[in-house]
């Protein structure tokens, strides 16, 4: 008796056996264990479902933004390119002629092994340009601007007019692509000076009034 009496004085448990307090740990330790209930898992899917369902639209807009801009500029590309080209031609050259300029590309693109080759890719840009003529207005006379008054060239459209200079506008076409992207345009301009005004004159302008395909 006075063993036992000591034993439970101390708070020492009785030799091989386990306080309530251990065993009270045992059992929480042993239920925190368990896995997850099929009601529990069918809770997280149909949540991991609305996050997805919210990031969806952006994430596909996301996509057609890119494109789009992918594809605006190698338009926008293509449409300087061209114009540099022009612009480097004489001045009287005939494909610097007064009107509008069908598209003279290639029905196909390029094969990317052998680029003096077409391949079977058909070709989604159409480039036109439209060249016209202008002349600057007298600093003095009749027919000069009025005083703090905006600068405005004069469009010549008949023939045998003096002119100053040639603009030309260069437009880029792609057709509707996927994704639900509309067609793109791109049209860039450039000048070119009139070297002999008073020998170089103009001719019939066959654009104007804007009757298409002519841009204006």
């Amino acid at each position: 008796m006075p063993f036992l009496h000591a034993q439970r004085a101390t708070g020492n448990p009785p030799p091989g056996g386990q306080s309530r307090a251990q065993r009270g740990r045992g059992q929480s330790g042993q239920s925190g264990q368990r896995g997850l209930t099929l009601v529990e898992l069918l809770i997280a899917v149909a949540l991991l479902g609305f996050v997805l369902l919210g990031i969806a639209p952006l994430f596909i807009a996301s996509v057609k933004s890119n494109y789009s801009a992918n594809e605006y500029t190698s338009i926008h590309i293509l449409a300087r390119d061209r114009l540099e080209q022009v612009m480097n031609l004489t001045f009287d050259d005939p494909l610097l002629s007064v009107g509008f300029h069908v598209k003279d590309q290639a029905a196909f693109l390029p094969d990317p092994t052998n680029p003096s080759l077409l391949s079977t890719v058909r070709n989604p840009f159409a480039v036109t340009y439209q060249v016209t003529q202008w002349a600057i207005p007298p600093l003095a006379g009749p027919t000069a601007p009025a005083k703090d008054a905006p600068f405005t060239p004069i469009r010549i459209v008949l023939a045998a007019q003096p002119f100053q200079y040639k603009r030309i506008d260069v437009e880029v076409r792609a057709g509707s692509g996927p994704l639900g992207i509309g067609a793109r345009v791109s049209r860039v301009s450039g000048v070119l000076n009139n070297p002999t005004i008073g020998t170089d004159l103009s001719a019939v302008d066959p654009c104007f009034g804007g009757t298409p395909p002519c841009f204006f």
